[in-house]
């Protein structure tokens, strides 16, 4: 953890440097410019969703596109993590009292449930002309577009052998579903005047429609076919690095 922060904040370090240095006038002129956008958020998960997982994180990665007009366009991935499984009741054939299972030496190990997934999105949306600090920031609006998945993952309290959650086998239990998901964001985005602070906040609605990949699932012998409704409200923080395109600082004269 601690050489990921390291290298975080090198990263930050090395593109406010590269922005410092640009010449571009970010506080009176529209400009174009790139920005990559390290976030995190809380997402809050509604319907099909609610009812296998409470509450969960999710870190990300974007890397969007602003033009002169306010016009932007990106792309973002990001990974989704909880500890919140409500569903659980898969594995009751293989554990014993209190949730134990036997390992292959004979002792019991407490299961973890965990939530794991990742999500990729294609974005497009626009910087309305009020409430920002200059002209290239603001409010906007997005509608992304990509794809979900999302799983049951389990953890052993040790490091036992238990072979019905080892390999294949675990694929069995572990509700694997992916799909197509849509969501409306709106947001703010904070530039600096001095290109030494820039952050956005944003509230998204995730609309996600997704299938159990799996053939069939272990505890009831059948597939699950059914179209699920994985819907989840995320409220969103980010760190923006933006990448100026700087002018030349030396000019010739014939």
């Amino acid at each position: 953890m601690l050489k990921l922060l390291r290298a975080t904040s090198f990263f930050c370090l090395l593109f406010s440097v590269i922005t410092l240095k640009s010449q571009v006038n970010v506080k009176d002129s529209l400009i174009k410019f790139t920005m990559v956008n390290i976030s995190a958020s809380w997402n809050i998960p509604n319907a099909d969703l609610a009812q296998r997982f409470g509450n969960f994180a999710s870190a990300g990665i974007a890397g969007i596109r602003k033009s002169k007009k306010g016009w932007l366009w990106g792309g973002s991935a990001q990974f989704h993590f909880g500890n919140k499984v409500k569903e659980r009741d898969m594995i009751s054939g293989i554990t014993v009292y209190d949730g134990f299972t036997v390992s292959s030496d004979g002792t019991l190990s407490d299961i973890q449930y965990l939530m794991r997934g990742f999500q990729g999105n294609l974005s497009v949306g626009k910087i309305l002309p009020f409430g920002g600090r200059n002209p290239n920031c603001g409010f906007y609006v997005l509608l992304n577009g990509g794809f979900i998945q999302h799983k049951i993952r389990f953890e052993l309290e040790r490091k036992t052998n238990v072979p019905s959650l080892t390999g294949e086998y675990k694929k069995g239990y572990d509700r694997m579903s992916n799909g197509w998901t849509t969501s409306p964001s709106l947001g703010y985005l904070f530039l600096s005047n001095k290109r030494t602070i820039n952050f956005f906040v944003q509230v998204d609605y995730n609309y996600s429609s997704t299938e159990n990949r799996r053939s069939y699932n272990f505890d009831t012998g059948l597939p699950d076919n059914r179209i699920r409704n994985d819907s989840f409200f995320s409220f969103r923080f980010g760190w923006v690095l933006p990448i100026y395109r700087g002018t030349p600082a030396d000019f010739f004269y014939f």
